[in-house]
């Protein structure tokens, strides 16, 4: 009879070593995932991100912008007004994300004390 060796669950999950860590540089900080669920419904603008992002400061938030948009996660659109007014949404790789963060919502809510 063979055996059969037990793979920890972990790499059922990761198939490649690393991929975890890889998302985690884009998700694992306290704003980002916040940041992104709220641009699943469509673009938004600074101001209105701030509002929607209840005590998140203005440099966190503009850091945050910048090192998706780095990223290709979202896209930052100029829009030829005086001043000038910027929206920002997903990019193809960026709504990607809406599944995992669907996921990560539905558990929050399951456990949530």
């Amino acid at each position: 009879m063979a055996f059969q060796t037990v793979k920890p669950a972990c790499m059922s999950i990761e198939k490649r070593p690393g991929c975890i860590q890889s998302a985690l540089k884009i998700l694992g900080d306290k704003w980002t995932p916040l940041l992104l669920g709220q641009l699943v419904s469509g673009q938004k603008t600074f101001g209105e991100l701030e509002i929607d992002l209840a005590g998140i400061s203005p440099r966190t938030l503009s850091d945050r912008l910048s090192k998706l948009e780095i990223s290709e996660i979202i896209t930052k659109n100029k829009y030829n007004e005086h001043p000038p007014r910027y929206k920002y949404g997903l990019t193809a790789k960026g709504q990607e994300l809406q599944e995992v963060l669907v996921k990560m919502a539905e558990w929050g809510e399951k456990y949530h004390q």
